[in-house]
Protein backbone atom coordinates (compact mmCIF):
# COMPACT_ATOMS: atom_id res chain seq x y z
CA UNK A 1 0.00 0.00 0.00
CA UNK A 2 1.52 3.70 -1.33
CA UNK A 3 0.46 6.31 0.81
CA UNK A 4 1.10 9.55 -1.20
CA UNK A 5 2.19 12.54 0.83
CA UNK A 6 0.09 15.95 0.30
CA UNK A 7 2.01 18.87 -0.41
CA UNK A 8 2.81 21.03 2.14
CA UNK A 9 1.81 24.83 2.19
CA UNK A 10 3.92 27.84 3.61
CA UNK A 11 0.93 30.33 3.49
CA UNK A 12 0.07 32.29 6.35
CA UNK A 13 -3.41 33.38 6.26
CA UNK A 14 -3.73 37.27 6.91
CA UNK A 15 -7.10 37.71 8.68
CA UNK A 16 -8.40 41.49 8.27
CA UNK A 17 -7.51 44.21 11.07
CA UNK A 18 -11.12 45.39 12.06
CA UNK A 19 -11.73 48.76 11.41
CA UNK A 20 -11.45 51.15 14.96
CA UNK A 21 -15.04 52.92 14.96
CA UNK A 22 -14.67 56.83 16.01
CA UNK A 23 -16.04 57.74 19.41
CA UNK A 24 -19.08 59.82 19.98
CA UNK A 25 -16.68 62.20 21.76
CA UNK A 26 -14.71 62.38 18.29
CA UNK A 27 -17.51 62.57 16.41
CA UNK A 28 -19.73 65.50 18.86
CA UNK A 29 -16.14 67.32 18.87
CA UNK A 30 -15.64 67.32 15.16
CA UNK A 31 -19.43 68.84 14.34
CA UNK A 32 -18.85 71.09 17.49
CA UNK A 33 -15.28 72.51 15.11
CA UNK A 34 -17.48 71.96 11.94
CA UNK A 35 -20.45 74.38 13.15
CA UNK A 36 -17.98 77.10 14.47
CA UNK A 37 -15.89 77.03 11.07
CA UNK A 38 -19.13 77.10 9.22
CA UNK A 39 -20.56 80.30 11.02
CA UNK A 40 -17.08 81.74 10.75
CA UNK A 41 -17.11 81.40 7.19
CA UNK A 42 -20.85 82.90 7.05
CA UNK A 43 -19.70 86.03 8.65
CA UNK A 44 -16.48 86.29 6.48
CA UNK A 45 -18.43 86.62 2.93
CA UNK A 46 -21.33 88.80 4.92
CA UNK A 47 -23.83 86.37 4.95
CA UNK A 48 -24.76 86.40 8.80
CA UNK A 49 -23.52 89.13 11.30
CA UNK A 50 -22.53 86.83 14.48
CA UNK A 51 -19.61 88.34 17.14
CA UNK A 52 -17.49 85.21 18.54
CA UNK A 53 -18.62 85.28 21.46
CA UNK A 54 -22.02 83.77 20.04
CA UNK A 55 -20.24 81.49 18.21
CA UNK A 56 -18.82 80.22 20.90
CA UNK A 57 -21.64 79.71 23.01
CA UNK A 58 -23.49 77.83 20.60
CA UNK A 59 -20.46 75.71 20.30
CA UNK A 60 -20.27 75.23 24.26
CA UNK A 61 -24.03 74.39 24.41
CA UNK A 62 -23.83 72.07 21.56
CA UNK A 63 -21.00 70.11 23.92
CA UNK A 64 -23.14 70.51 26.70
CA UNK A 65 -26.60 68.53 25.35
CA UNK A 66 -24.42 65.72 23.87
CA UNK A 67 -22.72 64.85 27.30
CA UNK A 68 -26.45 64.63 28.58
CA UNK A 69 -27.35 62.34 25.92
CA UNK A 70 -24.23 59.96 25.89
CA UNK A 71 -24.41 60.21 29.50
CA UNK A 72 -25.45 56.21 30.31
CA UNK A 73 -22.67 55.30 27.90
CA UNK A 74 -19.75 56.50 30.14
CA UNK A 75 -18.12 59.93 31.35
CA UNK A 76 -16.53 60.97 27.61
CA UNK A 77 -13.36 62.68 29.33
CA UNK A 78 -12.39 64.07 25.83
CA UNK A 79 -15.82 65.75 25.60
CA UNK A 80 -15.61 67.57 29.50
CA UNK A 81 -12.44 68.60 29.04
CA UNK A 82 -12.92 70.25 25.03
CA UNK A 83 -16.11 71.53 26.46
CA UNK A 84 -14.69 73.03 30.00
CA UNK A 85 -11.99 75.08 27.55
CA UNK A 86 -14.26 76.13 25.00
CA UNK A 87 -16.66 77.71 28.28
CA UNK A 88 -13.82 79.07 29.74
CA UNK A 89 -12.98 80.82 26.69
CA UNK A 90 -16.67 82.19 26.06
CA UNK A 91 -16.59 83.20 29.29
CA UNK A 92 -13.44 85.36 28.74
CA UNK A 93 -14.94 86.84 25.54
CA UNK A 94 -18.34 87.59 27.34
CA UNK A 95 -16.54 89.31 30.59
CA UNK A 96 -14.42 91.33 28.44
CA UNK A 97 -14.71 94.90 30.00
CA UNK A 98 -15.38 96.60 26.48
CA UNK A 99 -16.78 95.39 23.13
CA UNK A 100 -13.43 94.21 21.12
CA UNK A 101 -15.50 90.61 21.37
CA UNK A 102 -18.70 92.17 18.93
CA UNK A 103 -16.83 91.96 15.31
CA UNK A 104 -15.80 89.60 13.22
CA UNK A 105 -12.82 87.31 12.57
CA UNK A 106 -9.88 87.67 10.56
CA UNK A 107 -7.66 90.60 9.19
CA UNK A 108 -9.16 93.82 7.98
CA UNK A 109 -8.23 96.98 6.53
CA UNK A 110 -10.47 99.93 6.18
CA UNK A 111 -9.42 103.05 4.53
CA UNK A 112 -11.58 106.33 5.06
CA UNK A 113 -10.95 108.95 2.43
CA UNK A 114 -13.76 111.10 4.21
CA UNK A 115 -15.30 112.63 7.19
CA UNK A 116 -18.72 111.16 5.91
CA UNK A 117 -17.30 107.51 5.90
CA UNK A 118 -16.62 107.28 9.52
CA UNK A 119 -19.25 104.94 11.47
CA UNK A 120 -19.92 105.23 14.77
CA UNK A 121 -17.10 102.60 15.75
CA UNK A 122 -14.66 99.68 14.71
CA UNK A 123 -14.94 96.58 16.17
CA UNK A 124 -13.09 93.24 15.71
CA UNK A 125 -12.98 89.88 17.85
CA UNK A 126 -9.66 88.37 16.52
CA UNK A 127 -7.38 89.06 14.30
CA UNK A 128 -5.45 92.54 12.87
CA UNK A 129 -7.74 95.37 12.14
CA UNK A 130 -6.06 98.18 10.21
CA UNK A 131 -8.10 101.83 9.99
CA UNK A 132 -5.95 103.90 7.47
CA UNK A 133 -6.84 107.81 7.92
CA UNK A 134 -3.85 108.92 5.90
CA UNK A 135 -5.73 109.99 2.95
CA UNK A 136 -8.94 111.39 4.70
CA UNK A 137 -10.05 114.81 3.84
CA UNK A 138 -12.60 117.17 5.47
CA UNK A 139 -11.69 116.98 9.04
CA UNK A 140 -13.92 119.09 11.62
CA UNK A 141 -12.41 119.53 14.70
CA UNK A 142 -11.89 116.42 17.13
CA UNK A 143 -13.41 114.25 14.65
CA UNK A 144 -13.69 111.29 16.55
CA UNK A 145 -12.86 107.21 15.93
CA UNK A 146 -13.63 104.51 18.44
CA UNK A 147 -11.97 101.42 18.00
CA UNK A 148 -11.60 98.04 18.90
CA UNK A 149 -10.08 94.60 19.42
CA UNK A 150 -11.01 91.49 21.40
CA UNK A 151 -8.01 89.32 20.43
CA UNK A 152 -4.98 90.71 18.13
CA UNK A 153 -4.09 93.93 16.66
CA UNK A 154 -5.17 97.24 16.38
CA UNK A 155 -3.51 99.81 14.20
CA UNK A 156 -4.82 102.98 12.68
CA UNK A 157 -2.57 105.25 10.48
CA UNK A 158 -2.95 108.89 10.83
CA UNK A 159 -1.91 111.46 8.03
CA UNK A 160 1.86 112.91 8.57
CA UNK A 161 0.75 116.72 9.29
CA UNK A 162 -2.44 115.92 11.52
CA UNK A 163 -3.55 117.18 14.85
CA UNK A 164 -4.70 113.86 17.22
CA UNK A 165 -5.53 112.87 20.69
CA UNK A 166 -5.20 109.13 21.15
CA UNK A 167 -7.12 107.61 24.52
CA UNK A 168 -6.00 103.96 24.61
CA UNK A 169 -6.41 100.83 26.74
CA UNK A 170 -4.81 97.20 26.52
CA UNK A 171 -5.82 94.44 28.85
CA UNK A 172 -2.75 92.37 28.09
CA UNK A 173 -0.11 93.68 25.77
CA UNK A 174 1.80 96.72 23.97
CA UNK A 175 0.36 100.11 22.91
CA UNK A 176 2.26 101.86 20.57
CA UNK A 177 1.91 105.91 19.76
CA UNK A 178 3.80 107.07 17.10
CA UNK A 179 7.23 105.41 18.25
CA UNK A 180 6.52 105.71 22.14
CA UNK A 181 5.86 102.24 23.20
CA UNK A 182 4.67 101.01 26.45
CA UNK A 183 3.75 96.80 27.42
CA UNK A 184 2.23 95.36 30.25
CA UNK A 185 -1.05 94.33 31.99
CA UNK A 186 -3.98 97.39 31.84
CA UNK A 187 -1.88 99.60 30.82
CA UNK A 188 -3.36 103.00 29.67
CA UNK A 189 -1.96 105.90 27.60
CA UNK A 190 -3.05 109.32 26.29
CA UNK A 191 -1.61 111.77 23.63
CA UNK A 192 -2.03 114.82 22.35
CA UNK A 193 -0.25 116.43 19.52
CA UNK A 194 1.13 119.70 20.62
CA UNK A 195 -1.30 122.15 18.09
CA UNK A 196 -4.37 119.59 19.07
CA UNK A 197 -6.41 121.67 21.31
CA UNK A 198 -6.01 124.90 18.53
CA UNK A 199 -6.66 122.80 15.33
CA UNK A 200 -9.80 123.27 13.86
CA UNK A 201 -8.92 120.07 12.16
CA UNK A 202 -8.21 116.95 13.84
CA UNK A 203 -9.00 113.66 14.62
CA UNK A 204 -9.78 111.95 18.53
CA UNK A 205 -8.82 108.13 18.86
CA UNK A 206 -10.96 105.59 21.04
CA UNK A 207 -8.68 102.87 20.90
CA UNK A 208 -8.80 99.51 22.96
CA UNK A 209 -7.80 95.80 22.96
CA UNK A 210 -8.67 93.03 25.24
CA UNK A 211 -5.44 91.29 24.83
CA UNK A 212 -2.55 92.36 22.13
CA UNK A 213 -1.29 95.53 21.00
CA UNK A 214 -2.49 99.16 20.11
CA UNK A 215 -0.58 101.45 17.41
CA UNK A 216 -0.82 104.58 16.27
CA UNK A 217 1.56 105.41 13.37
CA UNK A 218 2.02 107.60 10.46
CA UNK A 219 1.67 105.83 6.76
Amino acid sequence: MTIVDSPRTDETVVRPVPRRRASMSQIVGGGVLVLIGMLWLLERTGAIDVNVTTVLALGTMVIGIALMLLAKDGPHVGLIVFGTLLGLVTLVTAVAPFEGFQGGVGDRTIAISSIEEIRPDYNLSVGTLTIDLSQIDGLGAATPLTASVGMGELLVLVPEDAEIAVDASVGAGQIEILGRVIDGVDIDETYESPGYSESSESIFLELQAFTGRVEVAHE
